[in-house]
Protein backbone atom coordinates (compact mmCIF):
# COMPACT_ATOMS: atom_id res chain seq x y z
CA UNK A 1 0.00 0.00 0.00
CA UNK A 2 1.24 3.24 -0.95
CA UNK A 3 2.35 5.55 2.30
CA UNK A 4 -0.05 8.76 1.59
CA UNK A 5 -2.85 6.06 1.49
CA UNK A 6 -1.88 4.33 4.72
CA UNK A 7 -1.83 8.10 6.32
CA UNK A 8 -5.24 8.40 4.92
CA UNK A 9 -6.31 5.22 6.11
CA UNK A 10 -5.42 6.16 9.66
CA UNK A 11 -6.35 8.98 9.67
CA UNK A 12 -10.41 7.71 8.76
CA UNK A 13 -9.96 5.26 11.63
CA UNK A 14 -8.82 7.84 14.27
CA UNK A 15 -11.67 10.05 13.40
CA UNK A 16 -14.23 6.48 13.38
CA UNK A 17 -12.69 5.81 16.79
CA UNK A 18 -12.92 9.44 18.14
CA UNK A 19 -16.79 9.96 17.04
CA UNK A 20 -17.82 6.35 18.48
CA UNK A 21 -16.34 7.05 21.68
CA UNK A 22 -17.91 10.27 21.95
CA UNK A 23 -21.28 8.85 20.99
CA UNK A 24 -20.50 5.89 23.18
CA UNK A 25 -20.43 9.04 26.19
CA UNK A 26 -22.95 11.53 24.85
CA UNK A 27 -25.65 9.04 23.09
CA UNK A 28 -26.68 8.15 19.94
CA UNK A 29 -29.66 10.05 19.59
CA UNK A 30 -28.93 13.65 19.60
CA UNK A 31 -31.36 15.33 22.71
CA UNK A 32 -30.14 18.95 21.14
CA UNK A 33 -30.69 20.02 17.85
CA UNK A 34 -28.88 23.40 16.47
CA UNK A 35 -29.82 23.86 13.02
CA UNK A 36 -28.35 26.25 10.49
CA UNK A 37 -30.52 29.63 9.86
CA UNK A 38 -28.65 30.84 7.23
CA UNK A 39 -30.66 30.09 3.75
CA UNK A 40 -33.55 31.35 2.41
CA UNK A 41 -33.47 35.06 3.48
CA UNK A 42 -35.57 37.66 1.80
CA UNK A 43 -34.17 41.40 1.62
CA UNK A 44 -34.85 44.72 0.75
CA UNK A 45 -32.54 47.68 1.14
CA UNK A 46 -32.96 50.77 2.41
CA UNK A 47 -36.13 51.37 5.25
CA UNK A 48 -39.83 50.77 4.97
CA UNK A 49 -41.62 53.29 6.97
CA UNK A 50 -44.42 52.02 9.32
CA UNK A 51 -47.93 52.96 8.23
CA UNK A 52 -49.23 56.07 9.85
CA UNK A 53 -51.59 55.47 12.87
CA UNK A 54 -54.41 58.11 13.69
CA UNK A 55 -57.78 56.21 14.61
CA UNK A 56 -58.25 54.86 18.34
CA UNK A 57 -58.88 51.22 16.74
CA UNK A 58 -55.77 51.17 14.79
CA UNK A 59 -53.91 52.29 18.12
CA UNK A 60 -55.62 49.91 20.14
CA UNK A 61 -54.75 46.92 17.58
CA UNK A 62 -51.38 47.99 16.92
CA UNK A 63 -50.18 48.09 20.62
CA UNK A 64 -51.35 43.89 21.20
CA UNK A 65 -48.74 41.39 21.06
CA UNK A 66 -48.49 39.62 17.58
CA UNK A 67 -50.27 42.41 15.20
CA UNK A 68 -46.82 44.61 14.28
CA UNK A 69 -47.63 46.35 11.48
CA UNK A 70 -45.35 46.99 7.56
CA UNK A 71 -43.00 44.78 7.22
CA UNK A 72 -42.69 43.79 10.87
CA UNK A 73 -46.24 42.16 9.72
CA UNK A 74 -46.00 38.31 9.30
CA UNK A 75 -48.89 39.24 6.63
CA UNK A 76 -46.62 41.50 4.84
CA UNK A 77 -45.65 40.74 1.08
CA UNK A 78 -42.20 40.11 0.80
CA UNK A 79 -42.09 38.12 -2.90
CA UNK A 80 -40.62 40.94 -4.80
CA UNK A 81 -38.06 41.00 -2.05
CA UNK A 82 -34.66 39.38 -3.28
CA UNK A 83 -33.59 36.28 -1.80
CA UNK A 84 -30.16 35.41 -0.40
CA UNK A 85 -28.39 33.21 2.08
CA UNK A 86 -26.58 34.54 5.18
CA UNK A 87 -23.76 35.74 6.26
CA UNK A 88 -24.72 38.82 4.15
CA UNK A 89 -23.06 42.49 4.30
CA UNK A 90 -24.91 44.47 1.96
CA UNK A 91 -22.18 47.48 2.41
CA UNK A 92 -19.93 45.75 0.78
CA UNK A 93 -22.21 45.46 -2.22
CA UNK A 94 -22.50 48.75 -3.33
CA UNK A 95 -20.87 51.44 -5.20
CA UNK A 96 -18.55 53.92 -3.83
CA UNK A 97 -19.41 57.53 -2.89
CA UNK A 98 -16.64 60.50 -2.65
CA UNK A 99 -19.28 61.95 -0.46
CA UNK A 100 -20.08 58.99 1.80
CA UNK A 101 -18.13 58.04 5.50
CA UNK A 102 -14.32 57.86 4.44
CA UNK A 103 -13.97 55.08 7.39
CA UNK A 104 -17.01 52.78 5.87
CA UNK A 105 -15.17 53.05 2.85
CA UNK A 106 -16.90 55.89 0.84
CA UNK A 107 -20.11 53.42 0.69
CA UNK A 108 -23.65 53.92 1.65
CA UNK A 109 -24.88 52.23 4.94
CA UNK A 110 -28.70 52.91 5.39
CA UNK A 111 -31.03 50.77 6.50
CA UNK A 112 -32.14 47.03 5.58
CA UNK A 113 -35.17 44.95 6.08
CA UNK A 114 -35.01 40.72 6.39
CA UNK A 115 -37.60 38.23 6.64
CA UNK A 116 -37.73 34.61 7.09
CA UNK A 117 -40.46 32.23 7.57
CA UNK A 118 -40.26 28.81 8.18
CA UNK A 119 -42.63 25.47 10.08
CA UNK A 120 -41.86 23.42 13.00
CA UNK A 121 -43.19 19.86 13.73
CA UNK A 122 -45.86 19.33 16.24
CA UNK A 123 -42.72 17.73 18.06
CA UNK A 124 -41.41 20.18 18.80
CA UNK A 125 -44.03 21.77 20.87
CA UNK A 126 -43.08 21.72 24.50
CA UNK A 127 -39.62 21.95 23.63
CA UNK A 128 -36.94 24.90 24.66
CA UNK A 129 -36.63 27.24 21.03
CA UNK A 130 -34.31 29.25 20.74
CA UNK A 131 -32.97 31.48 17.70
CA UNK A 132 -29.07 32.68 17.56
CA UNK A 133 -28.10 35.65 15.97
CA UNK A 134 -24.13 36.10 15.92
CA UNK A 135 -24.05 39.36 14.88
CA UNK A 136 -26.21 42.29 13.13
CA UNK A 137 -24.30 45.23 11.88
CA UNK A 138 -25.11 47.69 13.61
CA UNK A 139 -28.37 48.47 15.48
CA UNK A 140 -31.22 45.54 14.96
CA UNK A 141 -35.27 45.35 15.61
CA UNK A 142 -36.56 41.53 15.49
CA UNK A 143 -40.37 40.46 15.41
CA UNK A 144 -41.62 37.27 15.76
CA UNK A 145 -44.85 36.49 14.28
CA UNK A 146 -45.68 40.39 14.93
CA UNK A 147 -44.33 40.80 18.40
CA UNK A 148 -41.13 42.63 19.04
CA UNK A 149 -38.95 40.54 20.98
CA UNK A 150 -35.51 41.84 20.82
CA UNK A 151 -33.20 45.17 20.06
CA UNK A 152 -29.72 44.71 19.75
CA UNK A 153 -27.43 47.75 20.68
CA UNK A 154 -24.56 46.69 19.11
CA UNK A 155 -23.06 44.90 15.66
CA UNK A 156 -20.53 42.87 17.29
CA UNK A 157 -22.63 41.04 20.30
CA UNK A 158 -24.52 37.85 19.57
CA UNK A 159 -27.94 37.87 21.68
CA UNK A 160 -30.50 35.18 22.08
CA UNK A 161 -34.56 34.89 21.86
CA UNK A 162 -36.42 32.84 23.57
CA UNK A 163 -39.37 32.18 20.77
CA UNK A 164 -40.87 29.16 22.80
CA UNK A 165 -43.82 30.91 23.88
CA UNK A 166 -44.96 32.21 20.91
CA UNK A 167 -43.74 29.61 18.23
CA UNK A 168 -46.13 28.12 15.74
CA UNK A 169 -46.64 24.35 14.87
CA UNK A 170 -47.85 22.23 11.80
CA UNK A 171 -48.76 23.87 8.87
CA UNK A 172 -48.61 27.09 10.54
CA UNK A 173 -46.04 29.21 9.51
CA UNK A 174 -43.65 31.27 11.66
CA UNK A 175 -41.97 34.68 10.32
CA UNK A 176 -38.88 36.38 11.60
CA UNK A 177 -38.27 39.61 10.62
CA UNK A 178 -35.15 42.05 11.34
CA UNK A 179 -34.65 46.03 11.09
CA UNK A 180 -31.51 46.38 10.55
CA UNK A 181 -30.02 50.11 11.55
CA UNK A 182 -26.42 50.75 9.96
CA UNK A 183 -26.43 54.20 10.11
CA UNK A 184 -25.07 54.16 14.10
CA UNK A 185 -21.41 53.29 13.95
CA UNK A 186 -19.48 51.87 16.50
CA UNK A 187 -15.99 52.47 15.45
CA UNK A 188 -14.02 54.59 12.96
CA UNK A 189 -13.51 52.06 10.48
CA UNK A 190 -14.94 49.57 7.80
CA UNK A 191 -18.39 47.89 9.89
CA UNK A 192 -20.51 46.73 6.90
CA UNK A 193 -24.12 46.36 7.32
CA UNK A 194 -26.47 43.58 7.86
CA UNK A 195 -26.74 40.02 9.49
CA UNK A 196 -23.43 39.05 8.65
CA UNK A 197 -22.79 36.41 10.75
CA UNK A 198 -24.21 33.33 10.85
CA UNK A 199 -28.41 32.38 12.54
CA UNK A 200 -29.02 29.33 14.53
CA UNK A 201 -32.32 27.69 15.20
CA UNK A 202 -31.62 25.54 18.62
CA UNK A 203 -34.13 22.73 19.98
CA UNK A 204 -34.01 21.68 23.59
CA UNK A 205 -35.93 19.48 25.99
CA UNK A 206 -37.69 21.61 28.56
CA UNK A 207 -34.80 20.56 31.16
CA UNK A 208 -31.92 21.75 29.48
CA UNK A 209 -28.01 23.52 29.36
CA UNK A 210 -28.34 27.13 28.87
CA UNK A 211 -26.46 28.85 25.70
CA UNK A 212 -23.25 29.26 26.46
CA UNK A 213 -23.75 27.41 29.68
CA UNK A 214 -21.16 25.54 30.68
CA UNK A 215 -17.07 26.75 32.46
CA UNK A 216 -14.79 24.35 32.06
CA UNK A 217 -11.42 25.61 32.10
CA UNK A 218 -8.26 23.62 33.68
CA UNK A 219 -5.97 25.05 36.18
CA UNK A 220 -3.27 24.10 37.71
CA UNK A 221 -3.42 23.56 42.03
CA UNK A 222 -1.20 24.63 44.09
CA UNK A 223 0.00 21.15 44.83
CA UNK A 224 1.10 20.90 40.80
CA UNK A 225 -2.11 18.94 40.23
CA UNK A 226 -4.04 19.73 36.65
CA UNK A 227 -8.04 19.47 37.03
CA UNK A 228 -10.94 20.83 35.74
CA UNK A 229 -13.72 22.78 37.54
CA UNK A 230 -16.67 22.50 35.58
CA UNK A 231 -19.97 24.34 35.75
CA UNK A 232 -23.01 23.74 34.43
CA UNK A 233 -25.86 25.90 34.21
CA UNK A 234 -29.21 24.27 33.72
CA UNK A 235 -32.22 25.61 33.13
CA UNK A 236 -35.98 24.20 33.59
CA UNK A 237 -38.53 25.63 31.31
CA UNK A 238 -41.06 22.82 31.70
CA UNK A 239 -44.40 22.67 33.69
CA UNK A 240 -42.72 20.94 37.35
CA UNK A 241 -39.68 20.84 39.19
CA UNK A 242 -37.17 18.95 38.43
CA UNK A 243 -34.60 16.82 39.80
CA UNK A 244 -31.48 16.01 37.64
CA UNK A 245 -28.29 14.59 37.72
CA UNK A 246 -25.43 16.20 35.87
CA UNK A 247 -22.51 13.94 34.26
CA UNK A 248 -19.20 15.59 33.02
CA UNK A 249 -16.40 13.30 31.28
CA UNK A 250 -12.90 14.56 30.03
CA UNK A 251 -11.92 12.61 26.91
CA UNK A 252 -8.43 13.85 25.05
CA UNK A 253 -8.49 14.79 21.34
CA UNK A 254 -8.76 10.56 20.23
CA UNK A 255 -11.75 10.58 22.38
CA UNK A 256 -10.21 8.46 24.79
CA UNK A 257 -12.31 8.63 28.50
CA UNK A 258 -9.26 9.52 30.80
CA UNK A 259 -12.71 10.84 34.15
CA UNK A 260 -15.61 11.89 34.74
CA UNK A 261 -18.01 13.02 37.72
CA UNK A 262 -21.40 13.62 38.50
CA UNK A 263 -23.52 15.42 40.70
CA UNK A 264 -27.37 15.41 41.69
CA UNK A 265 -29.52 18.83 41.65
CA UNK A 266 -32.82 19.92 42.04
CA UNK A 267 -33.75 22.85 39.28
CA UNK A 268 -37.34 24.89 39.93
CA UNK A 269 -39.93 25.67 37.75
CA UNK A 270 -38.93 28.10 35.45
CA UNK A 271 -36.03 28.50 36.95
CA UNK A 272 -31.81 28.01 36.65
CA UNK A 273 -29.44 25.61 38.76
CA UNK A 274 -25.74 26.15 38.71
CA UNK A 275 -23.80 22.48 39.03
CA UNK A 276 -20.36 22.22 40.41
CA UNK A 277 -18.57 19.04 39.29
CA UNK A 278 -14.63 18.88 39.25
CA UNK A 279 -11.92 17.12 36.26
CA UNK A 280 -8.93 15.39 37.75
CA UNK A 281 -6.66 15.00 34.84
CA UNK A 282 -2.85 13.11 35.10
CA UNK A 283 0.02 14.41 33.04
CA UNK A 284 -2.36 16.34 30.09
CA UNK A 285 -0.64 17.24 27.05
CA UNK A 286 -0.49 20.83 27.21
CA UNK A 287 -1.75 23.38 24.80
CA UNK A 288 1.19 26.00 23.06
CA UNK A 289 1.28 27.90 19.96
CA UNK A 290 3.73 24.75 18.56
CA UNK A 291 1.57 22.01 20.18
CA UNK A 292 -2.35 23.08 20.60
CA UNK A 293 -3.28 19.85 22.07
CA UNK A 294 -7.47 20.26 23.14
CA UNK A 295 -9.54 17.92 24.84
CA UNK A 296 -13.24 17.74 25.20
CA UNK A 297 -15.35 18.28 28.01
CA UNK A 298 -18.81 16.26 27.45
CA UNK A 299 -21.73 17.79 29.70
CA UNK A 300 -25.14 15.51 30.28
CA UNK A 301 -28.27 16.37 31.80
CA UNK A 302 -30.51 13.28 33.05
CA UNK A 303 -34.22 12.86 34.37
CA UNK A 304 -35.46 10.02 35.68
CA UNK A 305 -32.09 8.19 33.85
CA UNK A 306 -33.20 9.79 30.74
CA UNK A 307 -30.87 12.43 28.88
CA UNK A 308 -32.26 15.48 28.39
CA UNK A 309 -29.41 17.31 26.90
CA UNK A 310 -25.24 17.12 26.24
CA UNK A 311 -23.04 19.49 25.05
CA UNK A 312 -19.47 19.07 24.18
CA UNK A 313 -16.60 22.25 24.94
CA UNK A 314 -13.42 22.28 23.69
CA UNK A 315 -10.34 22.96 26.39
CA UNK A 316 -6.61 23.41 26.97
CA UNK A 317 -4.06 22.77 29.38
CA UNK A 318 -1.85 25.82 29.68
CA UNK A 319 -0.51 28.15 32.61
CA UNK A 320 -0.18 32.28 31.80
CA UNK A 321 1.78 34.39 33.47
CA UNK A 322 3.26 38.36 32.87
CA UNK A 323 6.48 38.97 34.40
CA UNK A 324 6.65 42.90 34.49
CA UNK A 325 10.07 42.40 33.16
CA UNK A 326 10.35 39.10 31.59
CA UNK A 327 7.14 39.34 29.89
CA UNK A 328 4.83 36.35 28.96
CA UNK A 329 5.28 32.79 30.33
CA UNK A 330 3.61 30.32 28.85
CA UNK A 331 3.30 26.89 30.61
CA UNK A 332 6.51 28.10 32.27
CA UNK A 333 8.29 29.44 29.22
CA UNK A 334 9.08 32.90 28.28
CA UNK A 335 7.38 33.74 25.25
CA UNK A 336 8.00 36.64 22.93
CA UNK A 337 4.62 37.67 21.86
CA UNK A 338 4.85 38.41 18.13
CA UNK A 339 1.07 39.89 17.59
CA UNK A 340 -0.77 41.53 15.14
CA UNK A 341 -3.93 43.64 15.65
CA UNK A 342 -6.95 42.79 12.54
CA UNK A 343 -10.04 43.93 11.91
CA UNK A 344 -12.71 41.34 10.86
CA UNK A 345 -13.41 42.41 7.33
CA UNK A 346 -11.77 40.76 4.45
CA UNK A 347 -11.25 41.93 0.73
CA UNK A 348 -14.54 41.17 -1.17
CA UNK A 349 -16.60 40.07 1.37
CA UNK A 350 -16.69 42.36 4.05
CA UNK A 351 -17.51 41.44 7.16
CA UNK A 352 -19.30 39.21 5.89
CA UNK A 353 -16.29 36.27 6.51
CA UNK A 354 -17.11 32.55 5.15
CA UNK A 355 -15.67 30.65 7.95
CA UNK A 356 -13.07 28.63 6.28
CA UNK A 357 -11.71 32.56 5.39
CA UNK A 358 -10.63 32.59 8.88
CA UNK A 359 -8.25 29.65 9.17
CA UNK A 360 -6.72 30.52 5.71
CA UNK A 361 -5.91 34.17 7.30
CA UNK A 362 -4.43 32.37 10.49
CA UNK A 363 -2.40 29.97 8.43
CA UNK A 364 -0.63 33.17 6.57
CA UNK A 365 -0.09 34.75 9.62
CA UNK A 366 1.53 31.44 11.13
CA UNK A 367 3.64 31.70 7.85
CA UNK A 368 4.74 34.94 8.78
CA UNK A 369 5.88 33.87 11.85
CA UNK A 370 2.85 35.59 13.99
CA UNK A 371 1.95 33.84 17.35
CA UNK A 372 -0.57 36.67 18.67
CA UNK A 373 -3.88 37.98 17.51
CA UNK A 374 -5.68 41.19 18.98
CA UNK A 375 -8.91 41.10 17.89
CA UNK A 376 -9.51 45.52 16.57
CA UNK A 377 -11.89 46.40 18.33
CA UNK A 378 -14.60 44.16 19.01
CA UNK A 379 -15.40 40.46 19.84
CA UNK A 380 -14.58 38.14 16.91
CA UNK A 381 -16.72 35.58 15.07
CA UNK A 382 -16.68 32.43 17.44
CA UNK A 383 -15.60 30.43 14.29
CA UNK A 384 -12.11 32.86 14.85
CA UNK A 385 -11.46 31.46 18.25
CA UNK A 386 -12.27 28.16 17.26
CA UNK A 387 -9.51 28.40 14.76
CA UNK A 388 -7.37 29.50 17.52
CA UNK A 389 -7.85 27.15 19.53
CA UNK A 390 -6.70 24.36 17.02
CA UNK A 391 -3.57 26.24 15.01
CA UNK A 392 -2.11 27.59 18.46
CA UNK A 393 -2.69 31.50 17.68
CA UNK A 394 -2.49 33.76 21.07
CA UNK A 395 -5.33 35.62 21.41
CA UNK A 396 -6.37 39.52 23.25
CA UNK A 397 -10.09 39.01 23.27
CA UNK A 398 -11.45 42.93 23.25
CA UNK A 399 -14.89 44.25 23.87
CA UNK A 400 -16.40 47.38 21.84
CA UNK A 401 -18.43 49.38 23.65
CA UNK A 402 -17.60 50.52 27.01
CA UNK A 403 -19.24 52.88 29.98
CA UNK A 404 -21.07 51.62 33.41
CA UNK A 405 -24.43 51.72 31.57
CA UNK A 406 -26.48 48.24 32.23
CA UNK A 407 -26.69 47.65 28.29
CA UNK A 408 -22.66 47.92 27.82
CA UNK A 409 -21.92 46.04 31.07
CA UNK A 410 -24.39 42.93 29.42
CA UNK A 411 -22.21 43.18 26.25
CA UNK A 412 -18.79 42.98 28.03
CA UNK A 413 -20.21 39.84 30.30
CA UNK A 414 -21.59 38.28 27.24
CA UNK A 415 -18.00 38.23 25.65
CA UNK A 416 -16.80 36.75 28.74
CA UNK A 417 -19.30 34.36 29.19
CA UNK A 418 -19.13 32.82 25.73
CA UNK A 419 -15.25 32.91 25.23
CA UNK A 420 -14.26 32.06 28.78
CA UNK A 421 -13.33 28.55 27.53
CA UNK A 422 -10.81 28.71 24.94
CA UNK A 423 -7.57 28.03 25.66
CA UNK A 424 -5.70 30.69 22.72
CA UNK A 425 -7.48 33.71 24.97
CA UNK A 426 -4.38 34.70 27.34
CA UNK A 427 -5.98 38.97 27.93
CA UNK A 428 -9.09 40.34 27.92
CA UNK A 429 -9.59 43.82 26.70
CA UNK A 430 -12.10 46.16 28.19
CA UNK A 431 -12.03 49.20 25.15
CA UNK A 432 -9.78 50.61 22.78
CA UNK A 433 -8.71 54.02 22.97
CA UNK A 434 -11.33 55.06 25.55
CA UNK A 435 -11.15 57.87 28.00
CA UNK A 436 -11.48 56.73 31.87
Amino acid sequence: MKPYLCVLLLVIINLISEQSVTAQISGNKPVQERLSFDRGWKFHLGDIPFPEIKTHEESYNSAKAGNANGAASPDYIDRAWRTLNLPHDWVVEGEYDSTENIGQSYRKRGYGWYRRQFKLDTTDCGKYLEVQFDGIATHATVWVNGTLMHRSWSGSSSFYIDISAIAKYGDEINTIAVRVDANAMEGWWYEGAGIYRHVWLVKRSPVHIITDGVFANPVKDKKGNWVVPVEVTVENSGKADADVEVEAFVTDKSGKLINHSSAQSRVAVLGRKVANLMLTVDHPTLWSVDTPALYRVIVKVKQSGIVTDTLLTKCGFRTVRFDSEKGLFLNGQPLKIQGVCNHQDHAGVGVAVPDALWEFRLRKLKEMGVNGYRCAHNPPAVELLDACDSLGMLVMDENRNFNASPEYVRQLEWMVRRDRNHPSIILWSVFNEEPM
